[in-house]
């Protein structure tokens, strides 16, 4: 169980300070206890309610700085997702996203980045698909890379594409 104050990764909510541990808000009657989850990059009081036991989504600790720096450094290596079928890579982005580790969120980055210098080679357009889910997957992966390196999200955003170019 996670401790109030005590930073997690929760979903594509990504990087969450954990405010609370409650029962319910909404019904009396759930003796289940919740964690008051505060989204780390969203503004206006968001508050996230997450079963501390149980849940459907993913809730976990946030890697550690090695693990980060290790992150970082495979990332040239990283196989991208492969898709056999286009109209199944949502699916295959969903999947690597609802998985929620830090490697699979990765590989969707890695993909997309990959699609998009094809892209621009043969002139054409990035999918709908392609940049939303590479949107996401940044907005989770570099809030917690910027977390656990105690930098900001704007110098784990360069650390991540530098990491890209090589």
């Amino acid at each position: 169980m996670f401790e109030k104050g005590e930073m997690v990764y929760y979903g594509t909510a990504g990087v969450c300070k954990v405010g609370d541990i409650c029962k319910s808000p909404f019904d009396k009657s759930d003796e289940r206890m919740y964690y008051m989850l505060e989204p780390s990059d969203f503004s206006g009081g968001t508050i996230i309610y997450a079963p501390a036991e149980g849940g459907k989504v993913i809730l976990r600790p946030l890697i550690t700085e090695e693990e980060a720096r290790a992150l970082i450094a495979s990332v040239p290596e990283l196989e991208p997702i492969t898709v056999t079928n286009e109209k199944h890579r949502r699916e295959e982005y969903r999947n690597a996203l609802r998985e929620g580790t830090p490697l699979s969120i990765a590989r969707i980055i890695k993909t997309v980045y990959e699609r998009r210098k094809n892209a621009i080679k043969t002139q054409k357009r990035l999918s709908d698909t392609d940049a939303e889910f590479d949107k996401t997957a940044r907005r989770a992966l570099i809030g917690e890379l910027a977390c656990v390196l105690g930098m900001s999200t704007d110098e784990a955003e360069k650390l991540l594409n530098m990491s890209l170019r090589n």
